[in-house]
């Protein structure tokens, strides 16, 4: 299959009018005079971001949602996308072919659940791994979408779902020997690894956020790390209490069986969750539960805003955390 056929079978179907049906060029889109527009984009690189031989609907799948994220954050509703592939040379036609529909129907099928359309995008094959990105477009009421920079001293942080089953999937699924030594049960393996392979962006939980929230960002790269940007981009120190931080039974199992507090810790840094940590007022805590409630979301507050720069850790003894690395990083 070539370039052309994919887009005319089976990607233009997915594409709505903006797309122009996919056969021009660029796409036309003309938001709302009362709305903004947020662009977000996202890289998966072959080896780093997803398995080795892995081109199918579940990478297409971590694709988009880590993009979807990131708009969750802002308060936005995504709209469309701008889509790039960068197919191995390696892959056979037949391969070729077989995978690029798997790839287009992990599309569909986020597509399907946030109601969103392809806009356009780019398709190359490439002498090294298989490179994906996707540029998400969102649009939110004008002047309400959430930055990282609003935090203020006196907020509660408050962090989404839970923490780490995403990074002990990745663990699983790489065969890691700390995992292993474990023996973690066949519950704890599943709930692990379908957080690794298909998380949930927290779209749903965006006009909570952009009636409450002070300050957000999606959880990526690890809570720790993401604590930070908004600490450095609200001038200000975000308090954490390790303890706090929510997690599922079986990850609470795992770090109960060996230095639970480093355990958190390593879960705390180690990315790949895609829940939410947002700063928000006091008085407003009873009504970001009842909207946690409504949408029978997971939701924990972990520590305060202070004055002061950075990110400080500390476990129920109070005593403060040495962090060494605070997330996940490309270099």
């Amino acid at each position: 299959m070539d370039e052309f056929a994919w887009i005319e079978t089976y990607l233009a179907p997915l594409s709505g009018p903006e797309g122009l049906n996919l056969l021009d060029d660029a796409a036309l889109y003309s938001p709302n005079p009362n709305q903004d527009m947020v662009i977000t984009l996202d890289t998966l690189v072959e080896g780093v971001h997803f398995h080795s031989g892995e081109y199918g609907a579940g990478t297409a799948e971590r694709l988009l949602v880590s993009n979807l994220s990131d708009l969750a954050a802002k308060g936005a509703r995504p709209v469309g996308y701008l889509l790039s592939t960068a197919w191995p040379k390696h892959l056979s036609n037949d391969a070729l072919k077989t995978w690029m529909i798997g790839f287009t129907k992990g599309l569909e099928t986020v597509q399907k659940s946030y109601d969103f359309r392809l806009f356009g995008g780019d398709t190359v094959r490439t002498e090294g791994p298989m490179t994906v990105s996707a540029t998400l477009i969102g649009v939110l009421p004008k002047g309400e979408m959430v930055k990282r920079s609003g935090a203020k001293p006196g907020d509660d942080v408050w962090v989404t779902g839970n923490i780490g089953d995403a990074y002990l999937g990745l663990l699983t699924t790489q065969g890691d020997e700390k995992i292993l030594e474990s023996h973690p049960s066949g519950d704890a393996l599943w709930i692990w690894e379908e957080a690794f392979r298909h998380p949930k962006p927290r779209l749903l939980f965006r006009k909570t956020l952009r009636k409450y929230a002070t300050a957000c960002a999606d959880i990526s790269d690890g809570l720790i790390s993401e604590a930070a940007h908004i600490a450095k981009a609200s001038q200000c120190r975000l308090f954490i209490n390790i303890d706090n931080i929510p997690l599922s039974g079986p990850s609470e199992a795992w770090c109960a069986k060996e230095e639970p507090t480093q355990r958190r810790l390593e879960l705390a840094t180690g990315g790949d969750d895609y829940e939410l940590i947002f700063t928000a007022p006091e008085q407003s805590a009873q009504f970001i539960e009842a909207a946690s409630t409504a949408l029978n979301m997971k939701i924990t507050k972990v520590g305060k805003v202070q004055d002061g720069e950075g990110v400080i850790v500390e476990d129920s003894r109070q005593r403060v955390l040495d962090i060494q690395k605070t997330g996940y990083n490309h270099f």
